[in-house]
């Protein structure tokens, strides 16, 4: 199994209409079984970058604004431009806590993986 084809397997988990991201312990946010697998495969696959990401957000503003939509923008992303914006919701939760949460709900996890399953679709079409 290709290593994006080891992070597309979560789609459905990102799809779920009801996602629950974590429960409480104690009464302490405890992430979920799935979601710390899925960080531990982006790891483990190498996908996340080591790069200036908060650079990299300041030059591609449209990505800064959670809420904002980026459908327009990811329907013509490259890997490169997945993984930077991937590792950039990874990374910034270490300093904004709740934000990698925030962009699973919002669907922007699910719709990086989309993207992603298209461009393997479209190699595999198209050697």
């Amino acid at each position: 199994m290709t290593e994006i084809n080891r992070l597309i397997r979560y789609i459905d988990y990102f799809r779920e209409p009801n996602l629950r991201c974590n429960h409480d312990a104690g009464g302490y946010p405890i992430e979920s079984e799935a979601l710390c697998e899925f960080r531990r495969v982006l790891a483990d696959t190498g996908f996340l970058l080591v790069f200036n990401w908060r650079a990299w957000l300041e030059e591609n503003e449209v990505y800064r604004n959670l809420d904002h939509d980026i459908d327009e923008n990811l329907q013509y992303a490259d890997v490169e431009t997945l993984r930077k914006l991937m590792t950039c919701y990874v990374r910034g939760d270490r300093f904004t806590e709740g934000l990698f949460k925030h962009v699973v709900l919002k669907g922007h996890v699910a719709k990086i993986l989309l993207r992603l399953e298209e461009i393997a679709r479209e190699e595999t079409t198209n050697p």
